[in-house]
């Protein structure tokens, strides 16, 4: 059984997921995260998850990217889909005051690690937008999985 856990972009809950875990072929096992119930690694911690395919989306996959560096072990696969561009998100919180945004640091430290892909595990970057194509996202998923056997 292949755990793949999908990570939803900021604003999104998991159900948006719904149509692609209908693609998805036997043997593959769905969890969903809840963006605002708590960090991802808690929810793999409370799962009992110890080896997982992360699959993340938009701001999802910054938070999927920052826990394969953090725990490589635990990730043996990563998928990140429509990562987000950091650049003008990086320029937009050094203009806030730091007495506004008190997380100003902490947030610019993630943005500017999320530059840098390298890690541990095989990594597909993809753009196949998961609720306009779901076949083809878990097609192009399925396909680098095979590719890269556990």
């Amino acid at each position: 059984m292949t755990d793949l856990v999908l990570v939803p972009t900021a604003g999104r809950m998991p159900d948006t997921w719904t149509d692609v875990i209908r693609a998805f072929p036997a043997g593959w096992k769905p969890w969903l995260p809840n963006p605002v119930a708590g960090s991802l690694e808690s929810y793999l911690d409370k799962q009992e998850l110890r080896k997982v395919v992360l699959v993340g989306h938009g701001t999802g996959a910054l938070a999927a990217l920052a826990l394969a560096r953090s725990q490589p072990q635990r990730v043996s696969h990563l998928v990140l889909a429509d990562l987000p561009d950091t650049a003008p998100t990086r320029r937009a919180v050094k203009l806030l005051p730091g007495f506004l945004f008190r997380r100003k640091q902490e947030v610019l430290d993630s943005l500017a690690q999320a530059e840098n892909l390298d890690v541990a595990m095989p990594t597909l970057l993809i753009d196949v937008t998961y609720d306009r194509d779901p076949a083809g996202f878990v097609a192009a998923i399925d396909g680098f999985l095979t590719a890269h056997p556990q």
